[in-house]
């Protein structure tokens, strides 16, 4: 059977003589183009090796070939400095020497120096947008070539241990170090970091920032040894603060008879969860608390901050011995981070005390950092001893603070728990 051809009139289309151009952002454009020259890709090599080692971006924020980046771009090369160089490329392929000239690690920020290239400075705007204000980001992402990204500004995050802008827009790894513009070409943060898993989600370290390490490099004299040393200052700065917002009366909250430490600051976040099936031989409610305040130190090593959880439980089917086993279980002392290159071994000290209306068995274990001395990691496992069908074990884990002020705050953690019948 054949089908019927069918025929529509139709008006002749006129066929141009050119193919149609797709359509672009002009304002990105335009504004990647007028801060490409400023714009340098840094990359860091371990000896002698043609072959770089990590890479990021930085931008020219005053004359005489001065740049700002990323303290995490450049860290091995401060903390190591015979075992790697630094060097940048720009746009258009151009290759010279980078020295560092001061750091900030609290913000994640350092001015280097471009040897033999100094183009025109961009604006630092010390001032934040408003919410929902267009905003770019420029940057060398994973060695594929100078890149901007378009999004949108959403102001400073809220309940933020150290002040961080918003952006929604993409920063890919290789941009940290770049400038983040307002839509008029002004410098409002430098590209430091994004949320792992989700999209869109990214973070910049206000530019007052940028322009108060700025007006310290121009003043300083360089000093042998002088930014290792800074490292540790600024590390025990930090420590010093994070521990500080945390002090006065430590909150708790009530969960199965037991008080224990609550959310201790608006800047650390907690999140509560527990198995809904009624028929499990033992019943879990789970609360993880973490303060958001870590910062980079060099590659697998992060410092100042602290993590907290408590798992309750419970059970109506298990005999005393079991449950005593699954709440071991609970109070393994895992969890810590860093190379032994970076940290030594733990050193542990295993007590039962007497808290506030019950026993408990408390492990603290506590490790020394090689290279920056005087910080500490410090683990602690506290279990409950007066139940036999409920109890809780407490994980408290702080990397990169004092010794005498992590352990004052390991005491008040502590004693701050309660049994309350």
């Amino acid at each position: 059977m054949a089908w019927p051809i069918v025929c529509y009139a139709q008006a002749p289309v006129a066929v141009p003589d050119q193919p149609v151009k797709a359509a672009t952002s002009d304002s990105a454009s335009s504004i990647l183009s007028r801060v490409r020259p400023a714009v340098i890709q840094i990359k860091g090599f371990f000896g002698s090796n043609a072959a770089h080692a990590f890479h990021g971006t930085g931008f020219a924020v005053a004359p005489e070939g001065v740049f700002m980046t990323n303290y995490h771009v450049v860290a091995e090369k401060v903390l190591y400095p015979d075992k790697y160089r630094l060097e940048y490329r720009t746009a258009d392929g151009k290759t010279g020497r980078v020295t560092v000239v001061a750091i900030d690690a609290r913000h994640d920020l350092a001015v280097v120096r471009a040897v033999g290239h100094a183009p025109e400075p961009l604006k630092l705007e010390p001032k934040v947008p408003a919410m929902g204000s267009r905003a770019y980001s420029v940057g060398f992402p994973l060695d594929v070539g100078l890149t901007i990204t378009e999004g949108v500004s959403n102001g400073r995050v809220e309940d933020s241990f150290d002040p961080r802008i918003h952006y929604s827009g993409a920063i890919n790894g290789g941009m940290s170090g770049g400038p983040a513009l307002g839509a008029a070409g002004e410098v409002i943060g430098v590209n430091v970091s994004g949320y792992i898993f989700s999209q869109l989600v990214a973070f910049l370290v206000p530019a007052e920032h940028a322009q108060a390490l700025l007006e310290l490099a121009l003043k300083r004299k360089p000093v042998p040894g002088g930014l290792r040393k800074d490292v540790l200052a600024q590390l025990r700065g930090h420590a010093a603060d994070l521990l500080g917002a945390l002090d006065g009366t430590m909150p708790t909250q009530t969960n199965a008879g037991y008080a224990l430490p609550a959310r201790l600051a608006p800047f650390i976040d907690c999140k509560a969860a527990g198995d809904p099936a009624p028929d499990q031989p033992v019943q879990i409610v789970r609360i993880h608390c973490t303060a958001k305040a870590g910062l980079y130190v060099q590659q697998g090593l992060y410092g100042g901050n602290l993590f907290y959880s408590h798992y309750l439980v419970s059970t109506s089917k298990l005999d005393a011995w079991r449950f005593a086993r699954k709440l071991t279980d609970r109070t393994a002392a895992s969890g810590a981070r860093g190379s032994r290159r970076h940290v030594g071994p733990f050193a542990c000290e295993d007590r039962i005390v007497g808290l506030k209306g019950f026993d408990a068995g408390v492990l603290v274990c506590v490790r020394s950092y090689r290279k920056l001395e005087g910080l500490y990691d410090f683990t602690v496992r506290v279990s409950s001893l007066n139940g036999s069908k409920r109890g809780f074990a407490s994980h408290l884990d702080m990397y990169g603070l004092e010794f005498e002020p992590g352990m004052r705050f390991i005491r008040r953690y502590v004693e701050a728990m309660e049994w309350k019948p």
